[in-house]
């Protein structure tokens, strides 16, 4: 590739941190281990899962009802996260700073120790009396100088310069009342706000839950598995790449985790199936950024706007499905024309493993099918991930070859525990019995058979069998059974691995202990990004100037709803160029959103909520509409750094490959402005589902990726061995553009130009 990736993400400046020491780097690991017990033992409530647990079983363990508050925890999390990036990250990116923690650095941890702790400490005082006091003002300014210091470090100085920005605003507006801003932005809301309330609450789970499945290889087995399927085909790895990296996106969040992951290996693949750089180097990226927008996990942001929506996470999954579709469906048509205009070909079989091997290993994917059931299902999204965490812990044990033990036998085993793991209370006796005699059968196979050997993956198995026995046997909900089996399968995975003998063994005890401290690493900068977001959204709040902006780019567009939504596309484009999706969300959701609900409001279709909950229908499409635009800008020119990480990858031109990965991510930038004007198109915002509204949904749905196919066909010139020409492609993005509204004449004639172009393309074959 001419360059590691090491050298790319540097280049790329995703993060450029320092070299500690031994010692130091045990600190950070501590610190993020220490994020992930907190988490684990009081957001999860686990110690009162352990307390419910042992009462149970008629033993009284009292230590185990402690608990925190929310806010507790967060200013814990908070403290542990300016740990990790006041020693690593460094105050400026030279030599001198990077090779050695400053004496400062050592200052501003503590500092912030304090800060965070001292937050610890009063809440709960405060939540009794709401009184403030000359040490809370101190400490308040404090943490939010260094949230400002610590982001600045660890994301870059944009997003401190808008929150600085803003909060020059609110003093001001105060009148220099220091005690209310340290207590709204403090002690209330703020720093400990929505956005990183999200980001503890829900978020880390996921960070955790992707930082596994990228340690055990369950990224490269996606990856793989799809190159194995299409790589023989024309344009195959660059296929496989929009695939792979679209299911991947259900786990990672990020656009330019994406690319370094799957793209180190499907760019080169790409080029050598003779793809110019600036394309291998821009579907990646196209396809890497998709996975934010596609269900069942999308980006951070999309938890904070459910909580924002008072929309429950599982009804915005749906809400995304059809807009996901068309997204990969115009990337995949895009990719499809220009392998055929390049004239390309498959590569040999003899490159890919046979697709037996991973046809052999398909349950390794059993953990992406078990958080997608139970999003969809309404189980807390937090839980959903522990849970899943739990079986991707138990299948990765399975499908090591080095492990003795019948693999089809182990995954049958696997397989009906987790179905057994999702009945409710009223099956709990005859469930736990059915478990005991799956344990039953495992031991007697050992001891019985050659089929089972008393090694690590029958340790892990018979536990995870046990286990939910044990939780079924109580009586435990559902839920608290699914966190249980994440929460222990952990704990299991760390005894076993550490006990272990086998090479296979012993990564996996790697593997559980590293995406431990992986997840408290890669937390950091999207709890910054979220605390300052939260800064902007209590200066927004405090002040009022929510509403004074939204009715300002109101008149701005002369209540023009177009020109209002190109002006929130072009705010939110321009934001993400340089602040993460999160923050970028945050402060359009709240600034654009509630402008284009005043810009509609009034029309029956906008003004109607959202069937089961009071949230107005064009508050939701809003509020989707800058998200997409939000995460669009990561591949959006001049900064674009999801395109700038598949350029490097790929050795090709920057811009070219920026402006190829607009095009083929022009589903991205139209489709919003269709969904928003065609509302149904979210699923969840259908008021009464008839034949008539499923057959006009699917109307909606089959226009839409026609429209993205003519676009397609214009802007590459090409269509089955025809080169289209200029005047013709005007004629086609002029008609497409019109029939982005759907309306059935402009659709229509979309419809009879593409016959055209079908029968034109057999005419000449047949002349030739």
């Amino acid at each position: 590739m001419g360059e590691n990736l090491e050298a790319i993400e540097k280049k790329i400046k995703l993060e450029t941190v320092r070299t500690l020491s031994p010692k130091l780097n045990k600190v950070v690991s501590g610190a993020a281990i220490l994020i992930g017990i907190f988490e684990i033992l009081f957001i999860f409530n686990f110690t009162f899962l352990l307390y419910s647990i042992f009462d149970k079983l008629g033993i009284t363990m009292g230590f185990l009802k402690l608990d925190f508050q929310d806010q507790q925890v967060m200013a814990f999390v908070l403290g542990m996260i300016f740990v990790i990036a006041f020693l690593r990250y460094p105050i400026m990116k030279k030599e001198k700073y990077l090779a050695k923690v400053q004496w400062f650095d050592y200052l501003l941890i503590l500092l912030g120790l304090a800060a965070a702790l001292y937050k610890f400490w009063r809440w709960p005082t405060y939540m009794i009396y709401y009184d403030v006091n000359q040490t809370d003002v101190i400490f308040g300014f404090l943490a939010i100088i260094l949230v400002l210091e610590a982001t600045r470090r660890t994301i870059g100085w944009i997003l401190p310069t808008i929150v600085t920005i803003f909060l020059l605003y609110g003093i001001h507006d105060a009148g220099y009342n220091w005690t209310r801003i340290a207590q709204y932005l403090y002690l209330d809301q703020g720093i400990f706000g929505i956005p990183f309330y999200v980001m503890t609450i829900y978020v880390f789970a996921f960070v955790f839950f992707g930082a596994f499945l990228l340690k055990i290889g369950v990224s490269d087995y996606i990856t793989e598995f799809m190159i194995s399927l299409f790589g023989t085909r024309p344009g195959g790895p660059a296929k496989a790449a929009v695939i792979s990296s679209g299911l991947m996106g259900t786990v990672s969040g990020s656009s330019v985790a994406n690319v370094l992951t799957t793209g180190t290996f499907t760019i080169p693949l790409m080029k050598k199936a003779g793809y110019p750089p600036e394309i291998a180097g821009a579907v990646e990226p196209v396809a890497s950024t998709g996975g934010q927008l596609m269900p069942p996990v999308m980006g951070a942001a999309a938890f904070i706007m459910a909580q924002f929506l008072g929309i429950p996470y599982n009804k915005l999954i749906i809400a995304a499905v059809l807009p996901a579709l068309i997204y990969y469906s115009g990337v995949y048509l895009f990719i499809d024309l220009e392998t055929k205009r390049l004239g390309l070909k498959g590569m040999p079989r003899e490159y890919f493993k046979p697709v037996s091997y991973f046809l052999r290993k398909i349950y390794i994917l059993l953990p992406i099918i078990v958080i997608t059931v139970a999003l969809v299902w309404g189980i807390a999204p937090h839980v959903a991930a522990v849970a899943s965490l739990g079986v991707a812990i138990w299948v990765a044990w399975i499908s090591k070859d080095n492990i003795p033990g019948h693999e089809h036998f182990y995954v049958a085993l696997a397989l009906l525990t987790t179905l057994l793991m999702f009945t409710g209370r009223e099956y709990a006796t005859p469930v736990g019995a059915t478990l005991l005699i799956l344990a039953a059968i495992l031991i007697g196979t050992a001891f019985a058979t050659d089929k089972v050997e008393i090694n690590e993956k029958f340790y892990i198995s018979l536990l995870f069998i046990l286990m939910i026995a044990l939780g079924k046997f109580l009586y435990m909900r559902k839920e608290e059974i699914l966190l249980m089996s994440g929460i222990f399968g952990i704990i299991f995975s760390l005894v076993v691995g550490y006990k272990s003998k086998t090479e296979d063994g012993k990564k996996m005890y790697s593997a559980t202990y590293e995406s431990m401290i992986d997840a408290g690493k890669t937390s950091t900068t999207v709890m910054l990004a979220a605390a300052s977001a939260g800064l902007i959204q209590g200066v927004l709040t405090m002040t009022g100037l929510v509403t004074a902006l939204g009715y300002k780019l109101v008149d701005l567009a002369g209540g023009n709803l177009l020109l209002l939504l190109i002006m929130a596309m072009i705010f939110s484009l321009i934001l993400g160029m340089g602040v993460p999706t999160t923050a970028n969300y945050v402060i359009t959701s709240l600034v654009a959103a509630p402008a284009v609900y005043t810009a509609v409001a009034g029309n029956p279709i906008y003004d109607a909520p959202v069937p089961g909950y009071g949230t107005a229908i064009a508050l939701l499409a809003a509020h989707f509409f800058v998200f997409y635009f939000g995460i669009l800008a990561d591949l959006t020119p001049p900064v674009a750094l999801a395109a700038y990480a598949g350029s490097a990858l790929a050795g090709g031109d920057f811009w070219k490959t920026a402006l190829n990965s607009v095009k083929y991510a022009l589903a991205g930038y139209i489709g919003p402005y269709i969904y928003f004007t065609h509302p149904e198109m979210f699923l969840i915002t259908v008021q009464e589902w008839t034949p008539a509204v499923a057959l006009r949904v699917l109307y909606y749905l089959l226009a839409t990726i026609l429209t993205m196919y003519i676009m397609a066909i214009a802007i590459t010139g090409y269509f089955k061995n025809v080169n289209i020409p200029v005047v013709l492609r005007a004629v086609l993005i002029g008609v497409a553009l019109i029939a982005a509204s759907l309306h059935i004449i402009p659709v229509g004639i979309e419809f009879a130009m593409l016959i055209g172009l079908v029968l034109y393309s057999k005419k000449l074959e047949a002349s030739t």
